[in-house]
Order: structure tokens, then C-alpha cells, then sequence
């Protein structure tokens, strides 16, 4: 298939993924947003192929620099293969679960497509409107490495009023189940594809909430924005004394209640805003062994950056306060523009200004079947800090 060629006006001096419309020479006579294309320098030397969209800030989406590599559904079902391989073959994730993240964007070279498999059901999250006319390639390689399965198509109304496209006809022409159920090591959790976020799951923390899990048998747990109980249930099928679990979002309340009674355990769930519930801990002397903290993203662009810095600072010191002597304290930040190194350093003035020290024991990341990629470090994006949390006191 001959594509439209696409030049740049910008020496391009990077392996990024990702080409800015400010880089691109548009053509006069434009092309749909999405289109595929081929992309040469300014000098006519072939770059690679790719998503090319004007509406969008990210211009062209690039899927291969190899020139050999055509764009159709055989390049989709290789790409689907190596992924698995990394999954099965190699993280051996499907021996302890039956759900994982098959496609993680840019680390697995196809940018602007998540995908996550929940049993036999795979969820396709685009972010780009290149993947609405090509749909059909993804579904059939995927069908043809998953024989029986199913695919879903489940677009995020933001992004498409970003790539300026309409994705209601791929959405409905691959719907899903209202509800699934998936199993995690001891866990098993109902999945909401009806209002839940994202892909409906985080399967991100999977290995941060086995982690955790060891350390709370005996103890009371607090588990702050916990979306569907992920934490405070695994908690309790380790052993922990109790479970307090809090969110705002009463839909995913609901479906985290119904989880509880999925795998027999207890655990009290409670409709409130974080940070009032926590002020009123401290002011009633109130704390639990281990606490979490796993908000939603703070930082979804630049402008927002310093004010998530802030927010960060401002829960994570109420947090600390509510941690009894020598508990534990998992916080993350799931918001890529900040980095580690800054988290830390939020970390270290809110431990000050809450008159505790911090003793960090583990710093992880997302699961990994979240890879990411040399090109693509952006792609390391959760921060999970594990610490124990000590009151200081001064020396007379």
C-alpha cells in the first residue's frame, strides 16, 4: 500500500516516537486525521512510517524506521506476538493471573494503543485516530494469538476531542460486557467496563499490591483513593486485622464493595473526600498501621505540574501523620511529568513539615508489563514509594 509522503521543515535529532506539528512541513491538500504515512527529513531521506494527524499537538505518531516494514495487519500481528512472548514467555504473568497489560503504547512500538487483556476479554484503548480505520487489523491479529477471544473497543471522549476524530463507530462496533471478572494471584475482582476508568482496571499495581500484602498480616489498614479495593482487599486475604478503604467515586465504591464479597473478606468502604477524612484522624488522634496513597493523575499536562506538586505535598503530609510510629506508608504517583527524583523530593518536605522521618525500604513502578523504552522514557510513569514512618523528635 503506497502511503502519502510526509516531509519534516525540522532537523530532527532524536529517536522519539513522537514528531510535533511544528516539526512537519503540512500539506496543502489536507489528510485525514489519523491517516498513515510515510515520513522523509527535510533533506528526502526516509524517517519511517507512522499516524499523521494535524489537529493534534503530537503531529506524527511513528510505528517503524525499519524502510522493509509496511504498515498492514501482518506488521500488527508481529508486533502482537513479541508482546506476548514478553507477557508469557517471559514474565510468566498468565501462571498467577489470568489478566495483563498486552500493549503498552510506545513500549511496545505501537504509539497511542493500550490494550489489556482481562481473561478472555481484551480491552483496546486508542489514543489516536489512526487506529479507528485499522481497527480491524488489531481485531484479527488478536484473535488469530488469542483464539475465543474477544475485543473491546473502549475510547476516551477526551482524546478524541484532541485528535478532532469520532470513535463511536469502532466503539460500538466492538462493545463489551458491562462487568468481567479477572483473577489476580489470590485475587479476584470484578471489572467495570461500563463507567469504570481507563480500561476499567489498573493493572499496574499488581505487583505493588502482592507487595504490600505481605506486610499486613495483623495490622489495620487505610486505604486512601481506593478505587475498587484492589489494596485493602488483597490486604485482608493476607491477614490484616481490618480494612478501611475510601474514595469519592461512589460507581467505583459499588463495584469495590461487590469485590469484598467476591473474595469473602471484610472490609469497611466509605464515600468521603480523602484529605477531609484524613484531617479529621489526625484531629481525633486517630491511626492505622498502613496506610496508602494512590491518587488519581495530578499532571496530565505542564500547566498543571506545579499545583500537583502541591497537592502531592499536601496529602502525602496528612497521610504521614496518620501512620502510627514505625507503620508503613505505600505512596504513588501515577503522573509521568513528574519524576522521581521530584516525588522523592516532595516526599522529603512532607515527611519535614509533618515532623516524621521516612524510612524508605522499596521505590517501584509500574508492573512490568508496563515496560518502557530508551526512545520513550516518558513511558515510566508510576512511583511507588514503600517507607516506614517515624516521628522525630528533637534533643533537648
Amino acid at each position: 500500500m503506497e502511503l502519502p509522503v510526509i516531509s519534516l521543515k525540522a532537523k530532527r535529532n532524536s529517536l522519539h516516537p513522537w514528531i510535533f506539528s511544528r516539526m512537519i512541513r503540512h500539506p496543502q491538500q489536507r489528510l485525514q486525521p489519523g491517516s498513515l504515512v510515510e515520513v522523509i527529513s527535510r533533506e528526502g531521506s526516509f524517517i519511517g512510517r507512522g499516524i499523521y494527524n494535524y489537529k493534534s499537538n503530537i503531529g506524527i505518531r511513528l510505528l517503524t524506521g525499519n524502510a522493509s516494514e509496511m504498515l498492514g495487519s501482518e506488521f500488527f500481528f508481529k508486533k502482537f506476538e513479541q508482546a506476548k512472548i514478553l507477557r508469557e514467555e517471559i514474565l510468566g504473568i498468565h501462571r498467577t493471573s489470568n489478566c495483563y497489560r498486552l500493549v503498552h503504547g510506545e513500549a511496545d512500538g505501537l504509539s497511542g494503543l493500550i490494550i489489556d487483556k482481562f481473561a478472555d476479554v481484551f480491552v483496546v484503548e486508542p489514543y489516536s485516530a489512526g487506529y479507528i480505520g485499522i481497527m480491524e487489523w488489531i481485531v484479527s491479529s488478536l484473535q488469530s494469538l488469542y483464539p475465543g477471544s474477544r475485543i473491546v473497543v473502549r475510547p476516551d471522549e477526551r482524546i478524541a476531542v484532541k485528535e478532532g476524530a469520532d470513535f463511536s463507530r469502532v466503539a460500538r462496533a466492538y462493545p463489551g460486557p458491562d462487568f468481567l471478572e479477572i483473577r489476580e494471584n489470590l485475587l479476584r475482582m470484578k471489572v467495570n467496563l461500563k463507567t469504570g476508568h481507563k480500561t476499567g482496571f489498573f493493572l499496574d499495581q499488581r505487583e505493588n499490591r502482592f507487595t504490600l500484602s505481605q506486610y499486613c498480616n495483623g495490622r489495620e489498614v487505610l486505604d486512601c483513593f481506593c478505587y475498587t479495593g484492589g489494596f485493602a482487599i488483597s490486604a485482608m486475604l493476607a491477614g490484616a486485622k481490618s480494612s478501611a478503604a475510601i474514595d469519592l467515586d461512589e460507581k467505583a465504591l459499588e463495584t469495590a464493595r461487590e469485590n469484598a464479597q467476591l473474595n469473602s473478606v471484610k472490609v469497611t468502604f466509605q464515600h468521603a473526600n480523602v484529605f477531609d477524612h484524613l484531617r479529621m484522624m489526625i484531629s481525633k488522634g486517630m491511626q492505622a498501621d498502613i496506610v496508602i496513597l494512590d491518587p488519581s493523575k495530578l499532571a496530565g499536562c505542564t500547566e498543571e505540574i506545579s499545583r500537583a506538586h502541591r497537592t502531592y505535598g499536601d496529602i502525602n503530609k496528612l497521610g504521614m501523620q496518620v501512620v502510627s510510629p514505625g507503620g508503613i506508608l505505600l505512596t504513588c504517583s501515577c503522573s509521568g511529568l513528574i519524576s522521581e527524583m521530584d516525588f522523592l523530593s516532595i516526599l522529603t518536605r512532607s515527611a519535614a513539615e509533618a515532623g516524621v522521618v521516612l524510612q524508605i525500604f522499596r521505590v517501584s513502578g509500574a508492573s512490568p508489563d508496563h515496560p518502557f523504552s530508551t526512545i520513550f522514557p516518558e513511558g515510566r510513569y508510576l512511583k511507588a514509594v514503600f517507607a516506614r514512618v517515624f516521628p522525630y523528635t528533637k534533643k533537648e
